[in-house]
């Protein structure tokens, strides 16, 4: 037991000595490692700076390597945090540098021991962790594909703010609406240069972009040279399709498609410079896209420039009111009161031509100016027949240079015709036609029903091409008047086409001399000159002008002259060297009222082919007209009453025997009178001449007696022409009238805006003759008036009314319906091709009908009224409902509807009619004028989808208008009286005051 104590005892001494001995060791070593912090701190600093330098230098690969490659990928978080922890160490450094710099003075011994073991501690392990996070790089991932990040659904155009132009407020409105209506995917704004469409489209596109409907929503300025690649940048940029891989077109469109295929988004495209299709396909926008939609702004109509289109908007100038004072808030309000500036600044407001660029143009040049003649120089300039270049204005021109240069050779001299016509002049068509075929434009075209088909075709195309537009009056077209300047400019610089175009009265001879084409249109003009020297002119256009009279000798050198135009001047007759006129192909002297006589040289034309003498004091028709053997054109009316001013004692006939007869190359024949002339009394002679021409294409005439129409249709050569079953194919026009109506007048046809010009007006009959079905089977207009028999037009047969445009029935007084389906089945019960009645008609006035009490009965088939746009019925004391269920659905097209002076009407919609809300989807028009005992328009409240006005005068019995349209989103104004406003009913969920807006008193 000793021996173990002994031996544990001396275990236990050696396990304290041991430690010990160690301990000693390792204080030993401690502080030879920490002298060596000390002794070595210049060194380990030295390997700091060298590490950090390695770190910065992989650093700045790593950014470099991001930059280059930030398109397509993107650092990992990894990655940033690698980074951010070293631009901490980069700090931590930047703070040992300061902290060494500070006691590096004190290295020889002078600094506390302490002190310097501290820094050179974090020295060392500082170099240490730049180290590791220099090498912890191998182990990271610095970048990975980016995902394809959602695209940005809108970048705003900031266009026009809202209320600057109110008309274009309009235009966004409905087309808001177009873009709100799922089956609409393309929609077309057209209209010429600087009206307005892309202002108007980028108002659109900012709109669409703030209610958020779209997933994402384009914009393209697609250029002439870009064409389908600025369209395929575009998308694919904004759609931020950065991927790797040099992929072609096709490609790339494919990828488009598939992106776009389940997005909703609207690509909006100006493609003002453009003038060939573009194929959307080509860039992956596609039909199929059930959520896609394409808004396209260009010069032309729509000529499928981008595909078919569901809906299309005709941009047109603006309105005077617009015009002005857009103006206005660009020069500056403030001028506007200046005495001298304001009406300069109206005419300057008139050349602009409603055109918004053109406006801001020359508003910007005049801006702040308060010089008058600054002001007036500019009207000057604008013009100026030399249109000479100025600036501002170049883009315009250019835009219609580029348009004209496209133009085919003979469609070019067609444009720049119309700028011998003073700026803003409206034009019938077949007028500026019969200039053009004078002026020999159309070579190859001899007949005059061709030269009409070219024209018309040429026409139309200036207005796709947005180069001319419509008229106010019925087929009358005008040019934009800037457009007009500068196709004068144009043509002054064409070989041989010198205009001179003045409304100055006072002209030197050496402008007679040199001009081509003369237009002293509403000039006032005292004098011409005696004989003036200009063989080479080859139109002299006079009309409107306050000429009372022709030097006798001032057509001796005109021998080249192609058309004189002397409408509506106030000579009494024309000189004797008018025989000069040997190549004269159109003379028109229309509306000269004091024109009594024509002189016997009038014979002496002989390449005269257009004659127009209508509205003149013609007594009778000279008989030396019928020496004009090419004529191929004669208009000329008579009224009653010429006679008493011309002082003729002599009864003599309009138109003397055999001078029609004679003119045998007539294509176009038009001779109006008055119903009631007693000079009339050979109508059936010049019948029977008409009758025997072989070219007649077109015929204005009135038949007083049914026998003398009948004969006509019976023995016509033209109308029958080389076959029986096809008469009056060969027509291209005609307005006949049949029958004596006492006391109208004139002959003149009601302006009917028809496919054709084929009118047909029967008076006064009693029955439903032969001739009548015949010449109605090609009839577009029909006027049935004082038809002494007919119950309901179904006598004319359904196929007879098939093709009818427009209708107006007055003053039958046994007519019960227009239309009796049941009559039409008992008459025709074996005719298994009855036809469709009134398939296309488009206007149906009713006027004076004492009997009518319904405007249809019976069936009513699927196609009949589809097509009806305006209804008008007035004076009708019999009817009692205007609509029953079966015509409600047929009317899908009503634009216009008015109802006046029936004193017993009560419904409009007939009561227990099973009525769709969405009824009359396109009505904008209603008048009820002076309907006593009208208590309802419907039963059920509409729509109303399309309602814009309106008007109703007093209909007492009617008080639940409010409660019929309370749900009319366009309604613009009521018009009505303010005692029969406040009789009506306010169902409990309309709002009174709602309508305030709304309210016309009358």
């Amino acid at each position: 037991m000793e021996a173990l104590a002994v031996q544990a005892g001396g275990q236990g001494v050696g396990s304290l000595v041991t430690p010990a001995v160690e301990g000693g060791k390792s204080i030993f070593n401690c502080l030879r490692h920490k002298y060596a912090y000390v002794k070595n701190i210049r060194e380990n600093f030295d390997k700091l700076v060298k590490e950090e330098v390695y770190l910065s230098n992989v650093d700045a690969d790593v950014k470099t390597k991001l930059e280059r490659n930030k398109l397509t990928k993107e650092k990992t978080n990894r990655c940033e945090t690698w980074l951010n922890e070293v631009e901490n160490m980069k700090q931590e450094i930047e703070n040992l540098k300061v902290d060494y710099t500070n006691t590096s003075s004190y290295f020889c011994g002078l600094c506390p021991f302490p002190s310097l073991l501290k820094l050179g501690k974090r020295i060392v392990k500082k170099t240490t962790e730049v180290v590791e996070l220099r090498n912890q790089l191998g182990q990271i991932t610095i970048m990975h594909e980016k995902p394809p990040a959602p695209p940005v659904p809108v970048i705003e155009k900031h266009a026009r703010k809202k209320g600057d132009v109110p008309s274009f407020d309009s235009h966004v409105e409905t087309l808001a609406e177009w873009l709100e209506d799922e089956n609409l995917k393309r929609i077309c704004i057209w209209g010429p240069p600087g009206v307005g469409k892309t202002k108007i489209m980028g108002m659109l596109h900012d709109r669409v972009g703030k209610s958020g409907k779209f997933d994402i929503i384009f914009w393209v300025n697609v250029t002439a040279e870009g064409r389908i690649r600025d369209i395929l940048d575009e998308i694919w940029k904004r759609l931020d399709m950065k991927v790797d891989g040099n992929y072609g077109a096709d490609q790339r469109a494919n990828m488009i498609s598939e992106e776009l295929k389940d997005k909703s988004y609207v690509l909006f495209l100006d493609l003002d410079d453009i003038v060939s299709e573009i194929d959307l396909r080509k860039v992956g926008i596609h039909d199929e896209h059930e959520h896609g939609k394409v808004v396209f702004a260009c010069r032309y109509k729509n000529n499928n420039i981008c595909g078919g289109t569901d809906e299309e908007m005709n941009v047109q100038r603006l309105s005077d009111e617009d015009a002005e004072s857009f103006f206005w808030e660009i020069v500056g309000s403030d001028l506007k009161s200046n005495p001298d500036i304001k009406p300069v600044a109206k005419h300057i407001i008139k050349e602009c031509g409603g055109m918004p660029l053109l406006i801001k143009l020359i508003g910007n040049r005049l801006a702040k100016v308060d010089d008058p003649a600054i002001w007036r120089d500019l009207l000057s300039q604008l013009r100026s027949p030399t249109m000479e270049p100025q600036e501002p204005l170049e883009e315009v021109y250019k835009a219609f240079k580029l348009v004209y240069e496209k133009l085919s050779e003979e469609m070019k001299p067609c444009l720049l015709y119309w700028a011998v016509f003073p700026a803003g002049y409206e034009i019938f068509r077949d007028h500026i036609i019969d200039c053009w075929r004078a002026e020999q434009f159309f070579s190859s075209q001899r007949k005059l029903p061709r030269t009409r088909d070219r024209g018309h075709a040429i026409l139309d195309e200036f207005v796709r091409k947005s180069l001319l537009e419509k008229g106010r009056k019925w087929g009358h077209f005008k040019m934009y008047e800037y457009f007009q300047r500068v196709a004068l400019r144009i043509a002054n610089l064409e070989k041989n086409f010198n205009f001179f175009v003045t409304e100055d009265e006072n002209i030197i001879d050496e402008e007679w001399e040199r001009a081509r084409r003369v237009s002293l249109i509403r000039v006032r003009l005292s004098t011409l000159p005696k004989r003036p020297q200009c063989c080479g002119i080859l139109t002299l256009l006079l009309q409107e002008s306050c000429l009372a009279e022709f030097p006798r000798e001032f057509f001796g050198y005109m021998c080249g002259l192609q058309v004189l135009n002397l409408h509506e001047i106030r000579i009494t007759s024309l000189p004797s060297s008018i025989c000069s006129l040997t190549n004269l192909k159109g003379l028109f002297i229309n509306n000269c009222s004091q024109l009594v006589q024509l002189p016997s040289q009038i014979g002496d034309l002989q390449h005269l082919e257009i004659l127009d003498i209508r509205q003149t004091g013609l007594y009778s028709l000279p008989v030396e007209i019928g020496e004009l053997f090419n004529l191929k054109c004669l208009r000329v009316s008579f009224t009653e009453d010429v006679g008493k001013y011309n002082h003729v004692e002599e009864v003599k006939p309009m138109i003397p025997s055999n001078v029609i007869a004679r003119l045998s190359k007539l294509e176009e024949l038009s001779i109006d009178v008055s119903h009631s002339s007693s000079r009339y009394q050979n109508a059936a002679e010049i019948v029977r001449e008409i009758s025997e021409l072989e070219e007649l294409t077109t015929l204005c005439f009135f038949f007083p007696e049914l026998a003398s129409f009948n004969s006509f249709i019976r023995n016509s050569k033209s109308w029958k022409g080389s076959n029986t079953i096809s008469a009056g194919n060969s027509f291209r026009s005609f307005n006949i009238v049949v029958g004596c109506r006492r006391n109208n007048p004139a002959s003149e046809f009601r302006v009917f805006e028809c496919s054709a010009e084929k009118h047909l007006r029967f008076y006064a009959g009693n029955e439903f003759p032969n001739a009548i079905l015949e010449v109605l089977k090609q009839a577009k207009a029909l006027e049935l008036i004082g038809h002494q028999t007919a119950t309901s037009l179904s006598g004319f047969r359904a196929d007879n009314l098939q093709g009818v445009e427009a209708c107006i029935v007055e003053e039958c007084n046994q007519m019960e319906n227009i239309i009796d389906r049941d009559q039409t089945s008992i008459a025709f019960q074996d005719d298994d091709n009855m036809g469709v009645e009134f398939e296309r008609l488009k206007s149906l006035h009713i006027c004076n009908l004492p009997k009518l009490k319904g405007i249809w009965r019976g069936s009513i088939e699927s196609k009949s009224l589809c097509s009806l746009t305006s209804l008008s019925l007035k004076g009708c004391n019999s009817i009692g409902v205007l609509f029953s269920q079966g015509m409600i659905i047929r009317l899908s097209q009503l634009e216009k509807l008015e109802v006046k002076d029936c004193c017993v009407l009560k419904e409009i919609i007939e009561d227990g009619s099973i009525v769709e809300s969405h009824s009359f989807p396109k009505l904008k028009y209603l008048q009820l004028h002076d309907l006593p005992e009208l208590c309802a328009i419907s039963h059920i409240s509409l729509q109303w989808p399309s309602l814009e006005t309106v008007l109703i005068k007093p209909s007492m019995k009617l008080r639940n208008l409010p409660h019929t349209i309370k749900n009319a989103s366009k309604l613009k104004t009521i018009h009505c009286t303010e005692d029969w406003w406040n009789q009506q009913d306010w169902p409990h969920d309309t709002n009174k005051d709602d309508f305030k807006n709304f309210l016309s008193f009358i």
